[in-house]
């Protein structure tokens, strides 16, 4: 397939679609403060809807969601025949320079990295603290994951844990560096060498030692068994060489191990065409969106999304907890764009439309111990999602993007503009 450039894309959509300017955009006046509130809104507070309310905003926090008196001189949004909810968080990114700020676009607001440059820590823990106008979204991360020699990513030049070296002494170093959980990579095939058992046992019992989760890229039944085994907290892909029988589900929940499907990754780029042909969509995309959805991975096969959706619909009707994560920058993903597409498959997977968006903003929110996002709820942080439409019915209506709030304040959705040819 001939690579496409994001202005040859843009040129193949109705004129229409094309970004306005502000003005023309959205009749509605920018207050000057992040201080507000939305009435006559359907609300989706992370777990529930009320179909009716108001969402107020004071400081860049949530000061009241359903029935609010407000104070005299509020800056108000009429909120008739949409609906407001907690920014997105995309648990299963890999971070870039630029990635927050496509994120954002989307109204994902917040970024689970899970295999990062620890560099960028310090200041992503100061930005995700504050209610300071931010132009990206927040960021979590494992920082560098644990793997071998020879393992993957076997191209990076990172620290790798070798049969010498002493696992609490490696994710001590990793807690150095700002490591929020710890990632332990599980992949074994015949180009790959991966950690033994014995050493992944040896990097949970570490992780948990120093407060952090441990998760694991864990794709096919053999690694999975292993995370399973070592005691793993959550498992950051879907099982998608086959379908699992009851005793997985049971080993779930006993062990109360938790599930990032980053089924985006399995779909072989369906879900990045319908994104890149949408006119909802296209017009916001970054050059750098447009490169990574075109890509494809060539060893994808349709039998992979089968199997992982059928996977995580069986886990979900057990009780297993689902946060959805899309794998950006993997070939067919897109920085925030994608969780649009990731939450759809969700629902393919049997998860309702409001149980996917749970997965996308309260779920993760809990499971990462992230206390201040995630729901819509008093004192937490105001990033917030507006969409036209019902997305708690139909999860289509997530493209239908009215405006997206980052602490109280407005997000641009204006993309950087492309490089030349």
């Amino acid at each position: 397939m001939r690579q496409l450039s994001r202005r040859h894309v843009l040129a193949m959509l109705p004129t229409a679609a094309l970004p306005l300017a502000a003005s023309a955009r959205d009749a509605w006046a920018r207050p000057r403060r992040n201080t507000f509130a939305i009435t006559d809104v359907r609300v989706f507070d992370g777990r529930r809807v009320i179909e009716r309310g108001t969402v107020h905003v004071v400081g860049g926090r949530i000061a009241g969601v359903g029935r609010c008196r407000l104070p005299n001189g509020t800056h108000v949004y009429e909120g008739a025949g949409r609906t407001v909810l907690p920014g997105l968080i995309d648990s299963h990114v890999h971070s870039y320079d630029e990635a927050g700020r496509d994120a954002l676009r989307f109204g994902v607001t917040t970024e689970l990295d899970m295999f990062g440059d620890p560099s960028v820590l310090a200041e992503a823990r100061r930005d995700r603290r504050s209610t300071r106008k931010l132009e990206r979204a927040d960021l979590w991360s494992a920082g560098i994951g644990v793997t071998v020699p020879g393992g993957h990513p076997r191209a990076q030049d990172i620290p790798r844990l070798t049969p010498d070296d002493d696992p609490y002494a490696f994710v001590a170093a990793r807690v150095r560096e700002g490591s929020d959980y710890i990632k332990v990579v599980l992949e074994r095939r015949a180009d790959f060498k991966t950690l033994t058992p014995e050493q992944a046992k040896a990097v949970v019992t570490a992780a948990h030692r120093h407060r952090r989760m441990a998760v694991a890229h864990a794709e096919w039944t053999g690694d999975a068994s292993t995370a399973l085994d070592v005691g793993v907290d959550g498992i950051v892909h879907a099982i998608s060489d086959q379908q699992i029988d009851d005793t997985w589900v049971r080993q779930f929940r006993r062990n109360r191990t938790f599930m990032v499907p980053t089924l985006s990754v399995y779909d072989c780029g369906a879900g990045a065409d319908s994104l890149m042909a949408d006119e909802r969509v296209a017009p916001y995309l970054s050059e750098t969106q447009y490169d990574t959805l075109l890509q494809r991975n060539p060893r994808c096969n349709g039998g992979w999304l089968v199997d992982a959706q059928a996977n995580v619909g069986k886990l979900h009707r057990a009780g297993v907890p689902i946060a959805a994560g899309t794998d950006a920058l993997m070939p067919g993903t897109a920085s925030g764009a994608s969780m649009i597409a990731e939450l759809a498959l969700l629902v393919g997977a049997g998860l309702s439309p409001v149980e996917a968006l749970a997965a996308g903003t309260s779920t993760p929110a809990r499971l990462f111990g992230l206390g201040d996002r995630g729901r819509l709820a008093l004192g937490r942080k105001a990033d917030l999602l507006l969409v036209d439409g019902d997305p708690t019915r139909d999860i289509d209506d997530l493209r239908n993007v009215a405006r997206i709030w980052k602490n109280g304040y407005q997000v641009d959705r204006t993309p950087p503009p492309p490089t030349e040819d």
